[in-house]
């Protein structure tokens, strides 16, 4: 195994800045275009993602996010009208819910997400040739 010398610990901040560098300027168009967040958007995406209806649990799981962390997010959306919260009558857990996106949140889910792959796209994907996505993708993988 190798050392955690300098270089490496470098490297990991160089990371670390270059995500959040590439997160802000996408928010910032999502901003622009929306006056949504990135991580509201997040939560859209998720639920698009996971078939449309989900548990809270599940949402954080495929953001890879604590639970805790996104029930502001989900209070926000529901608030807009975005997503709906039902409770599970037939579970033993009485305080179990499902969020689904409404047909507001499908639509506007929609419509950010060619502003969402428009930024990806300018701050991201030109840069890259098919062997670096590879290269990248290989990375990712070792250390997921």
């Amino acid at each position: 195994m190798p050392r955690l010398d300098n270089v490496r610990v470098g490297t990991w901040r160089e990371m670390q800045a270059l995500v959040a560098r590439l997160e802000r300027a996408i928010d910032e168009e999502l901003r622009a275009d929306w006056d949504i967040t990135i991580g509201w958007f997040d939560v859209l995406t998720s639920l698009q993602r996971l078939g449309g209806t989900a548990r809270p649990l599940d949402v954080a799981n495929d953001l890879r996010l604590p639970a805790s962390s996104i029930s502001r997010r989900l209070d926000r959306l529901e608030e807009e009208g975005w997503i709906a919260r039902h409770r599970q009558v037939d579970d033993a857990d009485k305080r179990a819910v499902d969020i689904e996106l409404t047909k507001s949140g499908r639509r506007l889910w929609r419509e950010m997400n060619v502003t969402y792959r428009r930024a990806v796209q300018s701050q991201f994907a030109t840069h890259l040739d098919d062997d670096d996505i590879d290269a990248l993708r290989r990375i990712l993988e070792i250390l997921d």
